[in-house]
């Protein structure tokens, strides 16, 4: 059930999701395939998703196969905000979903998509903090 924060709704290229904090303080996302080949719901808390020593931004969700791709759902640290994502060289489409309420940790909400589903690699950004901009990579291992 979601809190009173209410659902966030994602559309990009192929896919329609939502987005809520529940009221037992975990994160879920409901995501679709427009092509109606797929659909998940999955729920977990941002305590489980700390970011690693030197990092700002990690994986809440994901990776995970969708359509003929795939998607991460990444949580940003306080004050960092996510200003560019790419996959080996490439620029990826990606959205703000919003910022978490300070009972669910408060942290930035992103949803990336990818052309293709990687098994090893990194995501690298670009994040903006205190008016400066910094490199940052999410592992795409499982």
């Amino acid at each position: 059930m979601p809190t009173n924060a209410g659902m966030s709704r994602i559309d990009l290229p192929g896919v329609t999701a939502f987005l809520w904090e529940s009221l037992q303080g975990h994160v879920c996302l409901w995501e679709s395939a427009l092509s109606g080949g797929m659909q998940t719901i999955k729920c977990s808390t941002t305590d489980a998703a700390r970011p690693k020593s030197g990092s700002k931004v990690v994986a809440l969700h994901g990776p995970g196969a969708l359509n003929a791709g795939a998607r991460v759902v990444l949580l940003g640290d306080t004050g960092e905000k996510v200003v560019s994502a790419a996959y080996k060289g490439r620029e990826l489409d990606w959205t703000f979903v919003r910022t978490l309420s300070p009972a669910t940790s408060g942290r930035d909400v992103y949803y990336v998509t990818l052309e293709e589903f990687p098994l090893e690699g990194w995501l690298d950004l670009a994040v903006q903090a205190d008016g400066q901009r910094k490199a940052d990579r999410v592992s795409l291992a499982w």
